[in-house]
């Protein structure tokens, strides 16, 4: 894991990602790269935001985008400069495109092994059936995302991953992510199946099983029976004094989340722990 995105506002949980993210990068070796998406098309931002040239007259819109996308420059290399003695590589630029449009397109060209970003875990009325930016990414990411909601200080030492094993089928190489960051933190995994069922037993053994053919080694498993899948991995999570939770997502979009909200959306709008989502679509 080589590189982490942080999207950006300028708003105080943009920082909080930013200062989470940090915190992943030291021990993964990461570098991290601040992106600000403009309202504005693909390309070089440049030739959107200056007019054209020859005399032509230039819009009033386009000079107001000109001097915001200075303004927002300069906003990134600050940021640059506050964080170019903390030990990890910062970089920060403008991306055209809108939000998602503009995020898919830029890790499409350029990578990314990891974005993280700050939530409010609220949802406006236009945002209902395309969801808040959080629900976006996790919908249309092939990368994975983590999402928070406060400021974190605590060393990430223990992570809940959250599996349902007898709705869910899951790959070797949704886990090979899991052991990548779990490893790189030092940290200990505890792999949790909500169940309704009370063959306890037997979902222990399955669980092993998984962790095994992944490889992992610092883990342990436990089975808990409740209804209420999320508030029960919250609990727990609390409970363990864990400082990420990952969960796996197939996330639905456009209609059907009229009637349904994915398991990881329930989780960041309630969680006060970073969530990290694994869309496992990408790997079947």
């Amino acid at each position: 894991m080589k590189k982490i995105i942080v999207p950006t506002d300028f708003s105080k949980l943009s920082g909080y990602a930013l200062d989470f993210a940090i915190q992943l990068a030291r021990p993964l070796n990461a570098a991290i790269e601040v992106l600000h998406l403009e309202e504005v098309p693909l390309g070089d931002l440049s030739l959107h935001l200056t007019g054209e040239a020859g005399g032509s007259k230039i819009s009033d819109d386009s000079i107001f985008n000109a001097q915001l996308f200075r303004a927002n420059k300069q906003k990134l290399e600050s940021i640059e400069k506050e964080y170019a003695s903390g030990g990890v590589a910062v970089k920060a630029r403008q991306y055209g495109g809108g939000f998602l449009k503009g995020l898919e397109h830029y890790i499409a060209q350029n990578g990314a092994d990891l974005v993280v970003i700050g939530t409010t875990g609220e949802e406006s009325i236009q945002e209902f059936f395309s969801g808040n930016h959080t629900e976006q990414l996790i919908e249309h990411l092939r990368a994975p995302v983590i999402s928070l909601r406060d400021q974190q200080f605590h060393k990430i030492e223990d992570v809940v991953l959250g599996l349902d094993i007898e709705d869910e089928k899951y790959t070797k190489q949704v886990f090979e992510k899991v052991k990548v960051i779990t490893e790189a933190l030092d940290a200990r995994l505890h792999i949790v199946d909500i169940t309704k069922s009370t063959d306890d037993e037997k979902l222990l053994q399955q669980l092993n099983k998984f962790a095994k053919i992944a490889g992992l080694t610092n883990y342990m498993v436990d089975v808990i029976e409740d209804k209420h899948a999320s508030e029960a991995l919250l609990n727990y999570a609390e409970g363990t004094d864990a400082s990420l939770i990952i969960t796996l997502s197939e996330a639905k979009s456009g209609f059907h989340r009229f009637f349904q909200k994915s398991f990881a959306t329930k989780l960041t709008k309630k969680s006060s722990i970073p969530v990290m989502t694994i869309n496992k679509g990408h790997f079947t």
